[in-house]
């Protein structure tokens, strides 16, 4: 028996969701504020521990729903709206499990196809309840004007008063299998039927702020090691290690009592002497009464050895990271012994342990571990020693991109906060996304072993080599700078910084098109910074320069680079994917705002002033001389608009060659040659660099600063700005394409 889904609706973020529950292990990933907590507080306040007591506040609707009560009590909408937070629990049975406790009143059809059961759980407040509510409140509103006081609103007299009007509910809904849906028209009230769900479905869960630090005083290891042991006693109370240690302690009490007879002797016969009448009337005994539970509490230390084994050292000394990885461990197993209850009653049917951001205060290495490792602590489920056993599953939640690295990719689920609702999304559906197997292999190698950060961004920028990865956060930088000049001196409030805002930054080489269902299916805001790559159709010629034919008797041709200006197509395969043309003359003209893109469901990309995605590639750019020219890559317009940048770090002021030292990756006859103006940069980029990754370093290491000073608009201050990496430009194609991936 297992969850197989579970349904939120109406809980803070959560106003629709619904998550797959793997059998084993689910992986619940994204960013920081997408609703991975409050989809943990959910299952806590409905079925963990403080299902027995309500544990739910105002602020625990989502707004939406606030806003439709609101609506109902001032009349403007009739009362007869959904006002609950609804939780449900699929859970698939088949023959082999015991059906005792859903069998009677729980399963709800009795179909031997139809092998599910719908566990629904509400906080809502029914149209008598709202009812009651509009005319208490209103009560107090008429009474507060009365009495010339002013009034609550109704969210704030909810915050203290919904507890009056909401109620929870608990229901089996049956589970249509046609529909493949729930039937809310049929069900059995749990409550109303004395229905035990503690024996049914357990939760429990591990949260992130853990009671662990490495204070001297610290020993919340030790108290953990006292709590498995009282677990490990009430699940196998008759096993011999066990006993032993009973009967150790035993035999401990009856040499303590002979040394406290000597240690409290004085004590012993004072208090005879205030005894009653008779002499030796009140006589007391101090003896040893070592408890076997209370004794590990106060009296068990976990220590840590230091290799050579001679040498042992508290807990405390340890690191956090370590510490913390240690108490999930013990907290896991303390959790797995909750799941197997005391041995004179059965474990639930549904086992479900989940563990919030297990990364807390652990450094990478220690994180791989963790997830590496938790599987195999976790598969033996629940079992005693008895022979009883259950099924356990856990969910995982993190926003750590080395948890996600070393995970399964089957395991994940992506949650993604839009316009402010929350979606859950299985990484497997891509298989079915993509179809194409070896891309979808492919994607999953890349993005769980090399940038499975990107499921965390906001943004993400996919580049083609070692150039634009080593160069691109400086052009960043420089934007923020000139953007933070330009707001100083219109007075205006600044963006975010291109590099305080989360994005990621990929290298796929010519690949960026095998990314695209992806990007599509996560909703990220996407640039593709890739080269024109301009080509013209050339003879096609054999090992001997000989004119080749086709079968037709046609001279055969092939394309291959040459300059922009001559060129006739582009051999871009990821412009020509997502633009549907290899026409080159369609880029030279192609606008900015028609160069973003667009994808919905089941369709191809389409441009659309609005898309979340935009291919950059070369464009016409002027030089410091006012110079046109159309580049052909990045190099190529790099040099193009630095030439006086190249020509300082070709020759010092003196004309004296110095590239050497300056520029080593360059083959400095082609270097010579561009600085003199004797070749163009089309020339230089195919034929000067060596090194791609080295000439972008040395750019880095020429680069210059220097500080300006200008007045505030707004303020009237004087500010300083330092402007880094001042003595070269960026290319339009990317500044641009940077400043529209810097906007919200």
């Amino acid at each position: 028996m297992r969850v197989t889904k579970i349904k939120i609706e109406n809980f803070r973020l959560l106003k629709n969701i619904t998550v797959d529950i793997e059998k084993n292990l689910s992986l619940i990933i994204g960013k920081n504020n997408c609703g991975k907590t409050s989809f943990l507080l959910c299952l806590e306040k409905f079925i963990g521990g403080s299902a027995t007591k309500n544990q739910f506040t105002f602020e625990d609707l989502n707004s939406d729903i606030k806003d439709l009560l609101l609506k109902v009590i001032e009349g403007t909408l009739p009362n007869d709206q959904q006002i609950a937070i609804s939780l449900k629990i699929f859970i698939q049975y088949d023959e082999k499990d015991d059906l005792e406790h859903i069998g009677d009143k729980v399963i709800m059809d009795l179909d031997p196809d139809n092998q599910y059961i719908v566990l629904a759980f509400e906080y809502r407040a029914n149209q008598e309840d709202i009812q009651r509510l509009a005319t208490d409140f209103h009560n107090i509103k008429a009474k507060k004007i009365a009495e010339g006081k002013a009034s609550k609103n109704l969210f704030d007299y909810l915050k203290e008063s919904h507890g009056k009007y909401f109620s929870t509910t608990r229901r089996s809904l049956r589970f249509d299998t046609t529909s493949n849906m729930e039937d809310e028209s049929d069900f059995v009230d749990l409550d109303a039927e004395g229905v035990n769900l503690s024996k049914i479905i357990n939760f429990k869960w591990i949260s992130a702020r853990r009671n662990v630090s490495n204070k001297d005083t610290d020993n919340s290891l030790s108290l953990l090691s006292a709590k498995i042991y009282k677990k490990l006693e009430a699940t196998n109370p008759d096993q011999n290690i066990v006993e032993d240690f009973k009967d150790t302690l035993s035999t401990t009490d009856t040499k303590l009592n002979l040394v406290y007879e000597k240690i409290f002797e004085d004590v012993i016969v004072d208090v005879k002497k205030f005894g009653g009448v008779n002499q030796n009337e009140s006589i007391i005994k101090i003896v040893s009464s070592l408890q076997h539970r209370d004794l590990l509490e106060e009296n068990t230390t976990v220590m840590y050895g230091l290799g050579s084994g001679e040498h042992d050292l508290p807990e405390n000394y340890n690191g956090l990271g370590y510490l913390n990885l240690i108490s999930m461990i013990f907290e896991i197993k303390l959790k797995l012994h909750d799941f197997q209850k005391d041995i004179s009653e059965s474990p639930s049917d549904v086992n479900l342990l989940f563990i919030e951001e297990p990364e807390a205060h652990t450094h990478p290495q220690l994180q791989r571990i963790f997830i590496k490792n938790i599987k195999s602590l976790l598969s033996p489920g629940i079992s005693r020693t008895d022979g009883v056993s259950r099924s356990l599953q856990t969910i995982l939640s993190t926003h750590s991109s080395y948890i996600v690295s070393e995970s399964d990719f089957e395991d994940i689920k992506y949650f993604k906060k839009s316009d402010g609702c929350v979606t859950s999304k299985n990484l497997k559906d891509l298989k079915d996304y993509y179809g194409d197997s070896q891309h979808y292999t492919f994607l999953k190698q890349y993005l769980t072993i090399h940038r499975s950060e990107l499921f965390f961004a906001d943004k993400a920028i996919f580049i083609e080599g070692d150039t634009e990865r080593v160069l691109l956060p400086a052009m960043m930088m420089k934007i923020d700078q000139e953007d933070l000049v330009e707001n100083i001196k219109s007075g205006t409030t600044s963006q975010i910084p291109l590099l305080s805002q989360n994005i990621s930054m990929i290298e796929v080489g010519a690949y960026s098109h095998i990314f695209e269902k992806f990007v599509s299916f996560i909703g990220v805001r996407s640039l593709i910074i890739t080269d024109i790559d301009s080509a013209k159709e050339f003879p096609d010629l054999d090992e001997k320069g000989n004119q080749k034919f086709n079968k037709q008797g046609d001279p055969k041709t092939e394309l291959k680079k040459c300059r922009v200006i001559e060129g006739t197509h582009t051999t871009n395969a990821s412009l020509v994917f997502f633009y549907k043309t290899d026409e080159l003359a369609f880029y030279s003209a192609l606008e900015m705002a028609n160069k973003r893109l667009t994808k919905k469901i089941n369709s191809p990309w389409s441009q659309c002033e609005k898309g979340e995605l935009l291919c950059a590639y070369q464009t016409l750019e002027a030089n410091q001389l006012g110079e046109g020219y159309h580049a052909r890559s990045f190099e190529d317009a790099f040099f193009h608009i630095n030439r006086d940048f190249i020509k300082s770090l070709t020759y010092d002021d003196k004309n004296e060659f110095i590239g050497k030292s300056t520029l080593p990756s360059l083959v400095q006859k082609h270097l010579k040659d561009f600085a003199d103006s004797t070749t163009d940069a089309y020339t230089c980029a195919e034929k000067a660099i060596g090194s791609k990754p080295s000439f972008a370093m040395e750019v880095l290491l020429n680069s210059s600063s220097h500080e300006i000073t200008l007045t505030d608009a707004q303020s009237g201050n004087s500010k300083t700005v330092s402007m880094e990496f001042a003595n070269w430009n960026t290319p339009s194609y990317i500044k641009e394409a940077l400043k529209w991936l810097k906007q919200d």
